[in-house]
């Protein structure tokens, strides 16, 4: 089917809102059409209210302005004067049709049937809340706290996060599906973890930098004036490098491209590394004064980093060994900051000679063993580089299958133009089993580049304007003491407690340094612990729903997420979600985990609501400093109510303290800042933020005239010493399975672990040796590859990759806006038309994309972007046009995350399992799935509601189900 309008032409029409075939000739629809071609040419009247606000159809928010006319959003323009220079994309033109969707739903209900059956009847809020107290109370009391699961959404609402976690925390829950470690947790905890922050996905100075280096990263699939960034970059001179093994949209604008074979990417970043080490350019005074580089390493013993208190008894646990170059001398580094031994103050984080006087002039060795009463260490420097320098360019292309030139060719441009070089990564890496790993590699190619807090490299440390961020929301209270009994009496008791218990030990494919050969090896896997929580990740959660292991889930919370679709294993989701006593689910529709609740919330639109942006995605200054104010176009449709304000109100029934009073006195918190903040960067309210619509802050790296790690501003949360944060260190709650004392399968007893927050950056980490990764990125084969499964290649002979994004959806989200479905009507699999040719499929085929676990049909688009013998598959699909009783409103039909098990092996420490695999595709005879939207007119059941129809629906027994029946082939 091709569509009937244009690019240019769906665009254009779409800003003046009066787009799409779907709005002319329709009955249904006249009120809004109407209303939208008025306000077109009535913007300057006083009739229409121009109001600023910001997107959140996806992670850009974008700043824009609603044009709103009687109540009701008629256009939606974009801001020129901010960071997003005006631009939008089809997702925030479409805000109206997610407003008056049908399909919203606009009042409290209570399911009166089966669940998945469809049937629901109109309570109050008040029934609503009572309701749910009453019979989570009853669970908590009788099975206790931690059998109650909560769950959010992709953290496009930060603040949203904040409030859903706290609530659950403080009640004792330690169950989530997660959704981060699908994608930017790996990234963002192991960063944590390192040095203190995050600057992969955001911070990267595309204004100022010689190459950029794009690792799968789909530039205008979200935040399109990250791509004027690049675009202007290249008009300076910069080079492009993409990664990725589709030639996306960022591929074809890239100076080079590699289409890396999937799964294969940490073989290509170690050679990075490798030649980072052994170049000229190697930021090797970094590593020696800024990192554990020089520490010595227990490698026999413990496997820690060496302490004093290893090698002399009553010694300093807070004093790390080195060799002074320049003194020939054994030093220490101090770093008891906290003052936890009573000796700090002055003399920590200084090196130390053995009588304990400050070494100012010291300068620790990078390189060489030292032996120490009769025992010999090494610097974790040359454990590092004996690692990676086995690593070779044509060791990579072997892997990677690349050509050797290429890879050479990336390399030498990305050190060349290095400390003026820049990141950034997309999601599709952290969809790995390894991708606390590839986190941690990214970081050290980064750092020993020289590219940390560069001009032209990476903004290390978030910088909104007043210095605070969503984590707030919780830090500022339990740094007051007032967390809640049960959640510190979970926290104690984590162990038995956590859904992850029973994750155990898992069998993975290491690359062997030496030899590059696959080995079985076992690994550590459990004890996930992200932002906080106490645990929990998707198939840990899923097995405790449905299988009761470790211990049976009874409630579940759920607000504005949907894991039956975007978690692998979903139809163990819905059994599990039918075992439960008692589901809440929070949305601002009905969807397929939503017809399984026993009470739906309903959620308000993100436009309808007050919100302080702060800087999630995008590159760096002015956006990565920006504070931006989403405000709401009209009061919430209905009796909807803003997320926040449905966990502060829910919060009162089961008696949780959320220290603050409500979400204004957080935002006025936030926008404040600190006592000694620049006027200029500080509101005195959230009031007054709404005045100023935006508040950009400051480049200290600039300001400062050298990078935060030397000025201290990397640690202005603790002392604003030189240094790394590493308040995230010590926290070795989650990691279950490597409490002192426990046996790893080999009979070895853990060791105790020493406090480890010494201010500097780990590239050799101590933490994720804990989690169980090991100490430096490995190479890690997916266990379903033809590297890993050979045996599997004659029934499935075809490699198979999810997730690369649509301009029209954001995973679940959209499938109900006639815009975006006009745009990409169906579920698409991407493949070469060499491998289609041998099947006997043509372009816009209906096929069969088959693995070992499950099969699922999507429509075929024929492309050389793609390799043969390589299958892309869309992800989060569903036909919202189909009913509950219709397999969940098709849930299972075109959805590729069922075609995953949930078994493992996991990302020891985030959780994330693999999210691709092998696969045989062929025509599917039967054609296109029942009952879903054929073309333009089909999709007309999704257009807005006029405001008379809206007033007129009162959802009294539940929302109004729009269909297509029959479908066509």
């Amino acid at each position: 089917m091709s569509l009937k309008m244009s690019r240019r032409g769906f665009v254009k029409a779409t800003a003046a809102a009066t787009a799409s075939t779907l709005l002319l000739g329709s009955q249904a629809a006249t009120a809004f059409a109407d209303d939208a071609a008025g306000a077109a040419g009535a913007t300057a009247s006083d009739d229409v209210k121009k109001i600023p606000s910001a997107c959140r159809q996806c992670y850009g928010r974008c700043a824009l302005f609603g044009h709103v006319k009687d109540g009701r959003v008629v256009k939606i323009e974009g801001n020129p004067d901010l960071f997003s220079e005006g631009t939008l994309c089809s997702r925030a033109f479409a805000i109206p049709q997610e407003l008056y969707n049908p399909l919203r739903v606009r009042y409290p209900q209570k399911r009166v049937g089966e669940k998945g059956s469809g049937q629901w009847k109109r309570i109050t809020w008040e029934e609503a809340y009572q309701e749910a107290a009453d019979r989570f109370t009853k669970i908590g009391e009788e099975h206790g706290w931690h059998t109650i699961a909560h769950q959010y959404g992709t953290g496009r609402d930060m603040l949203q996060f904040q409030a859903i976690n706290k609530l659950w925390l403080e009640l004792g829950s330690t169950a989530t599906f997660g959704v981060g470690n699908l994608c930017w947790v790996g990234s963002y905890f192991t960063s944590q973890r390192l040095y203190g922050d995050e600057t992969q996905y955001t911070g990267w100075d595309g204004n100022n930098t010689n190459c950029i280096l794009i690792w799968c990263r789909q530039e205008r699939s979200r935040g399109y004036y990250d791509w004027l960034t690049v675009k202007r970059a290249q008009e300076r001179g910069a080079k492009v490098i993409c990664v990725d093994p589709r030639y996306t949209c960022t591929a074809s604008k890239a100076d080079l491209w590699l289409p890396i074979r999937p799964g294969s990417d940490m073989a290509l970043v170690l050679a990075f590394i490798n030649e980072i080490i052994h170049s000229d350019k190697c930021a090797e005074d970094f590593a020696r004064f800024y990192t554990n580089a020089p520490f010595f390493i227990d490698e026999e013993g413990t496997g820690y980093q060496l302490r004093e208190s290893m090698i002399k008894e009553g010694g300093n646990e807070e004093l790390y060994p080195a060799w002074d170059e320049a003194h020939d001398q054994l030093i220490f580094w101090f770093g008891d900051w906290q003052n936890k031994q009573g000796v700090g103050g002055p003399k920590a984080f200084q090196w130390l000679d053995a009588e304990g006087n400050i070494v100012a002039d010291a300068k620790p060795a990078l390189s060489g063993s030292r032996e120490i009463n009769g025992k010999t260490y090494r610097t974790s420097w040359d454990i590092l580089v004996e690692h990676v320098t086995p690593w070779t360019v044509e060791r990579a292309a072997e892997f990677c299958e690349l050509p050797e030139d290429k890879i050479r060719e990336a390399i030498d441009i990305y050190i060349e133009a290095s400390p003026s070089a820049c990141f950034c990564r997309g999601q599709k890496v952290e969809f790995s089993i390894n991708t606390s790993g590839i986190s941690q590699a990214f970081t050290i190619m980064m750092a020993l580049a020289g590219n940390f807090d560069s001009k032209g490299g990476q903004n290390i440390g978030r910088e909104p304007a007043t210095g605070y961020d969503s984590f707030m929301f919780d830090v500022v209270p339990n740094k007051e003491g007032r967390m809640g009994k049960r959640r510190l009496e979970t926290a104690k008791n984590i162990k038995k407690l956590s859904v992850c218990q029973n994750t155990g030990y898992q069998q993975i494919l290491v690359a062997d340094d030496a030899t590059g050969e696959l080995r079985e090896t076992t690994q550590n896997s459990g004890g996930q612990v992200i932002y906080g929580q106490q645990g929990g990740f998707g198939a840990a959660t899923t097995k405790a729903m449905a299988k009761g292991d470790p211990f049976q889930i009874h409630g579940y919370w759920q607000q504005t997420s949907e894991p039956i679709l975007s978690i692998e294993g979903g139809r163990e989701i819905v059994e599990g979600f039918k075992n439960l006593d008692f589901f809440v689910n929070v949305d601002i529709y009905m969807t397929p985990s939503g017809e399984l609740a026993d009470i739906i919330l309903p959620a308000a639109h993100p436009n309808e609501v007050d919100r302080v942006e702060w800087a999630h995605s995008g590159h760096g200054y002015p956006t990565s400093h920006t504070y931006l104010i989403r405000q709401p176009f009209h009061e919430p449709l209905g009796e909807s109510k803003d997320d926040m304000d449905i966990c502060f109100e829910f919060a009162k029934y089961m008696d949780v303290d959320m220290y603050w009073k409500d979400k204004y006195e957080f935002f006025d918190y936030m926008v404040k800042g600190p006592e000694m903040l620049p006027p200029q960067l500080s509101c005195a309210s959230f009031e007054e933020f709404r005045e100023r619509i935006s508040v950009t802050g400051v480049e200290m790296a600039t300001v400062k005239g050298a990078p935060k790690y030397e000025t201290g501003f990397m640690r202005k949360t603790s002392d604003f010493r030189p240094g790394f944060n590493t308040m995230y260190r010590g926290n070795k709650m989650g990691t279950v399975y490597r409490f002192p004392g426990t046996k790893t399968p080999d009979g070895k007893v853990i060791p105790a672990h020493p406090q480890s927050d010494n201010g500097k950056m780990e590239m050799w980490s101590e933490d994720l040796l804990l989690y169980g990764n090991g100490p430096l990125p490995l190479y890690i084969e997916p266990p379903i590859t033809p590297l890993a499964r050979p045996d599997m290649l004659e029934d499935f002979p075809y490699t198979l990759i999810t997730g690369g994004r649509s301009h029209a959806f954001f995973h679940t989200e959209y499938r109900n806006s006639p815009w975006m479905r006009e745009v990409h009507m169906f579920p698409t699999v991407d493949i070469n038309p060499a491998t289609a040719a041998e099947h006997g499929i043509e372009q816009d085929d209906w096929v069969v994309i088959e693995t070992y676990v499950d099969k699922i049909r999507q429509r075929a688009n024929l492309t050389e972007a793609i390799k043969p013998g390589m299958i892309h598959v869309e992800h989060d699909w569903w036909f919202p046009e189909r009913e509950a009783t219709d397999d969940l409103h098709g849930a299972f039909d075109s959805n590729c995350n069922v075609l995953f098990e949930n078994n493992g092996p996991y990302d020891p420490a985030v959780g994330t399992d693999n999210y691709g695999g092998l696969c045989r595709i062929y025509k599917a005879e039967e054609g296109a799935p029942a009952n879903i939207c054929m073309n333009e007119e089909d999709l007309k059941i999704f257009l807005p509601m006029s405001a008379e129809a809206l007033a007129s629906d009162s959802q009294e027994n539940g929302v109004a189900q729009v269909t297509v029946k029959g479908g066509a082939k």
